[in-house]
């Protein structure tokens, strides 16, 4: 007698796992921690309490996010939740449940420093880029990295996975093939970045049989996104700048942040950065300081008191 899929655990996560890498079309980065919550999930509810998927009840779901809660930072556990939240649709989807249930986990608050976009002000990102040694051979490629972060805003794991074939030097377009979204994308070459890529291809890049274009020197070999965003905190460091998540996300975050603030509209941004949703770019709107300000109240006065 076969065991039917919704009691066995294995059989679950082979099927959701299936829908993250063909169906919903996200990353392989976002796949990977989603089925890692997923799978946690199943083994702390699943497998030692209900045994069949189709008792799942919304008590379970409200505390496993408590007990979870003991473990991750608001921000993280409310990722935790979302991805509980998707494979409960999947399961519904798949007959696996009595009744929806997705509504029933409980929303994360998050306090408003998770939600604003932190950002470098323009005289911070400029030390920032002029911090690096163009005399030398890691100068030259952290510098590169860092502009490609800054002003095309790419993602580490997408300057990482840049191979030497992505970049078309008569057109001055760069292409991007693993975006988040699951999407290639081409980007203009920017004369600044295309400059400090070439200075580093010609002068500073080991030869080797890698494709990849940013690579660590001794022995020669891939950088991933990890060490990308090493090189932004290392820089951060070395000019004295505090940021309360540092890494090659911060560039990003300035580069949209900036251009909101010069007029870009949230539809531009959301294009730049290649999200799929319009949404995703509205958090920048709070950045936008132009246009808050005139919404600002006056200060009362004494004698308005």
């Amino acid at each position: 007698m076969k065991t039917h899929p919704s009691k066995n655990p294995h059989k679950i996560l082979q099927a959701y796992q299936q829908n993250l890498q063909q169906v919903v079309g996200l990353s392989p980065k976002t796949c990977r921690d989603r089925f890692r919550d997923v799978r946690r999930f199943l083994e702390a509810v699943h497998v030692r309490r209900i045994g069949d998927l189709a008792d799942l009840a919304s008590v379970d779901l409200v505390g496993y996010l408590t007990a979870r809660s003991a473990d991750y930072e608001p921000a993280s556990l409310r990722n935790v939740a979302s991805a509980v939240r998707d494979f409960l649709r999947f399961a519904q989807q798949r007959g696996w449940l009595k009744q929806s249930l997705e509504w029933a986990v409980p929303k994360i608050a998050c306090g408003a420093h998770h939600d604003l976009p932190f950002y470098l002000s323009g005289p911070q990102l400029e030390t920032l880029l002029a911090s690096w040694d163009r005399r030398t051979a890691e100068g030259r490629r952290d510098r590169a990295i860092g502009l490609c972060l800054a002003r095309l805003g790419l993602r580490a794991g997408e300057v990482a996975g840049l191979l030497l074939e992505d970049i078309h030097w008569r057109a001055a377009t760069l292409r991007i093939r693993h975006s988040k979204n699951g999407s290639p994308a081409q980007l203009p070459l920017l004369s600044e970045v295309g400059q400090a890529v070439a200075a580093y291809l010609s002068a500073g890049r080991p030869a080797c049989p890698h494709r990849q274009i940013f690579l660590f020197p001794q022995p020669a070999r891939p950088m991933d996104s990890k060490a990308v965003s090493q090189v932004i905190q290392r820089a951060l460091r070395r000019c004295g700048i505090e940021a309360p998540r540092p890494g090659a996300h911060l560039l990003r975050h300035t580069l949209a942040s900036h251009l909101v603030q010069n007029g870009a509209s949230l539809k531009e941004i959301a294009d730049l950065l290649r999200h799929r949703d319009l949404n995703s770019a509205s958090v920048y709107a709070h950045v936008d300081l132009p246009c808050l300000r005139p919404l600002a109240q006056p200060w009362p006065t004494e004698a308005a008191l």
